[in-house]
């Protein structure tokens, strides 16, 4: 955001009236207050255009759920609304984040009665607090999936094939039903949509946000038939999102395999491709060398060896992306040492343990990105207001204020002419708190102001991490 100020003399208003004039993109920061969330429970259909025949029939759970809409013709399914408070985040709209659950699925215990799962519910709750809406919808049970689907992949056996909630090219399509629900909510800042995605609904994500560089023709997946070999089968393209629709701003992905079961193309291989998400976003992922899905032979080895799909992955756009012309989409990819998968569903311990024998890897882990989690919602998901307001101790002065969210990094930019630029005074740390700095003006009283605001660095160099945070470097693909 770029405001300009401009004092106006007392003789021509009573009192002072500041110019403001938007000439550059939003900027975004952070900040709210943790509250208790009860999430509202919520019906939407999955756009027909998208239904697959026959329409699978939802689990007799869910058909018990009270006011849900059986119909054989529609595949509706059931999430979870955690609104933010609005006495103290006011009425919206509210950026907002579509939350995407495993394979695991959604539920505490597979049973919808129970509400979601104990790390989906703090992701709610930890979300509403801040005054971000989160929509979290479940994938399985509208298609009598009644819990676990993990281990699925494409395979003749009907107990093990995934094609009836395929991440690859079936659930994305309830990225584009939560989308298009979102789209009809007052609350909601269609501008500010972020994705959020676990494991299975990681991998769903990455596959709903396909740039349109990417070819969508004869797509194949590797199946396994009766008789145990391996072949091409040829399954449905992406889906993509209806220009219609708001479009995710920010991707923030845990521990997808990303191998796909070849989707995309040899997961092997790091060439530009048939993958890339859409340019228009940002992508985050998080893995622990520990975990199978980012294909680590041995954790303790030095480098790093083993199929490494993610890493593979994320090359293979950089490599399109260098190909179009711009910056590759993954802008972040965490990687820690000797973590698990899911380690997100552990504790996090409190602050007095942190860096000690009580906290374990996947705490810490869990812990680190949360934050991380967070400093990129923030980023991409708020708008950020740059308001000039006078200054009460000097006549025709001025001072400039915006909310300084938590752990962003400010730089407040000057100009008398919109061609040279400088920074005015430090980088701010952004705390939930206003800032308010004082302007200099010129002789003619006239300037523009403007932010950069990136998040502050993850701490990969502070001792207490030292080795915990692993690069590209660590490995050899």
């Amino acid at each position: 955001m770029m405001v300009r100020a401009h004092p106006q003399s007392g003789a021509q208003v009573a009192g002072r009236r500041w110019l403001m004039a938007v000439v550059l993109g939003s900027m975004f920061g952070a900040g709210g207050i943790m509250r208790a969330q009860v999430p509202e429970t919520v019906f939407f259909d999955v756009p027909d255009s998208l239904v697959t025949q026959p329409v699978p029939a939802p689990t007799a759970q869910l058909s018990a759920v009270v006011d849900y809409p059986a119909d054989a013709g529609r595949l509706t399914l059931i999430a979870l609304l955690y609104r933010p408070d609005a006495l103290v985040h006011g009425p919206g709209p509210y950026p907002t984040v579509i939350v995407l659950h495993g394979s695991g699925g959604m539920w505490s215990g597979d049973t919808i009665a129970n509400g979601a799962k104990t790390a989906l519910r703090r992701w709610g709750e930890r979300l509403a607090g801040r005054g971000i809406l989160c929509l979290m919808p479940d994938s399985f049970n509208p298609r009598g999936i009644p819990g676990s689907f993990s281990s699925r992949r494409p395979q003749h056996d009907p107990l093990i094939d995934d094609a009836l909630c395929s991440p690859n090219y079936e659930r994305p399509k309830d990225v584009v039903a939560a989308l298009t629900f979102l789209n009809d909510l007052a609350e909601v800042d269609r501008d500010h949509i972020g994705l959020l995605g676990f494991s299975h609904g990681s991998q769903t994500g990455l596959n709903a946000i396909l740039d349109p560089s990417v070819d969508l023709v004869n797509y194949t997946v590797d199946y396994v038939n009766a008789q145990n070999n391996t072949v091409p089968l040829a399954v449905p393209s992406p889906v993509r999102i209806p220009a219609s629709l708001p479009f995710p701003k920010v991707g923030i992905f845990y521990y997808p395999g990303c191998g796909h079961f070849s989707y995309h193309g040899s997961p092997g291989s790091t060439a530009a491709g048939r993958y890339m998400p859409d340019r228009r976003m940002q992508v985050i992922m998080h893995h622990g060398t520990a975990d199978s899905l980012l294909g680590v032979s041995d954790p303790d080895a030095t480098p790093l060896t083993g199929s490494l799909y993610p890493l593979k992955f994320a090359l293979a756009s950089a490599a399109q992306a260098a190909a179009e012309g711009i910056d590759n989409p993954f802008v972040r990819h965490h990687l820690f040492d000797h973590v698990n998968h899911s380690f997100d569903e552990t504790t996090i311990e409190t602050q007095g343990n942190w860096n000690t024998p009580q906290e374990s890897v996947d705490e810490k882990a869990n812990r680190l990105a949360r934050d991380e989690t967070l400093k990129w919602l923030e980023l991409r998901l708020r708008k950020h207001e740059l308001t000039p307001v006078p200054d009460p101790n000097l006549a025709d002065a001025l001072r400039v204020r915006w909310m300084g969210r938590d752990q962003l990094r400010y730089r407040h930019l000057t100009s008398t002419n919109l061609v040279q630029w400088s920074q005015s005074g430090g980088d701010v740390i952004g705390k939930g708190q206003e800032v308010l700095v004082p302007v200099v003006l010129p002789v003619e009283k006239r300037s523009f102001h403007r932010l950069e605001i990136d998040p502050v660095p993850a701490p990969s160099n502070e001792p207490e991490n030292a080795g915990f945070f692993l690069s590209y470097g660590d490995f050899s693909y």
